[in-house]
């Protein structure tokens, strides 16, 4: 379907950017509907289970929601820029899940030590993942501030700002490749 759209509209960077525009709002407002509705009833579910569940103020929990949501579009962004470059969509699915979601099953999962951790979630767009970061960690108190225990080395937006300056670079790339080969 991609050389038709060329032969009905020649001007590539402007059909990734459409792409780009549509993909990534349509992610952001399926994820903030998604997110919106998981987290109260997941919070319920827990509470109800007998966890405890520390409370968080309404802002905070707004932050979830649309960051959540906009995690996802900025993922999904991520996923159409390498699927330019590579020029195929199941390897470029297969290529974000393994750099955005393995780092973060690796370092939350206490499989790797702390320092290697807190790495991956500084440098691989798993960093997106702070956006989600509900605990605070207190200076003044002695304790283990790990990603295995909920805590990111990040902040929530400059965890998103790691995923972004991915998603540029992705896109600048896609945007130059696709402008110099054939469809």
């Amino acid at each position: 379907m991609i050389r038709t759209t060329f032969s009905a509209h020649p001007r590539r960077g402007r059909v990734l950017a459409a792409k780009a525009i549509v993909i990534g709002g349509v992610t952001f407002v399926v994820g903030v509907v998604a997110a919106a509705i998981t987290i109260p009833v997941a919070e319920r579910l827990l509470v109800g289970g007998g966890n405890f569940v520390y409370p968080i103020s309404w802002g905070t929990e707004l932050r979830l929601i649309v960051g959540t949501a906009l995690m996802m579009a900025l993922s999904a962004v991520l996923a159409l820029a390498i699927g330019t470059i590579l020029r195929r969509s199941a390897i470029a699915v297969a290529v974000v899940v393994v750099v955005t979601v393995l780092p973060y099953i690796l370092a939350t999962a206490a499989v790797l030590p702390a320092g290697p951790s807190e790495w991956l979630l500084r440098v691989t767009p798993a960093a997106a993942f702070a956006i989600q970061q509900t605990l605070i960690a207190y200076p003044q108190v002695d304790g283990a501030y790990v990603p295995a225990f909920g805590y990111y080395p990040l902040g929530p937006v400059a965890g998103l700002l790691v995923l972004a300056a991915y998603v540029s670079v992705a896109l600048g790339l896609a945007w130059w490749l696709l402008r110099r080969r054939d469809a």
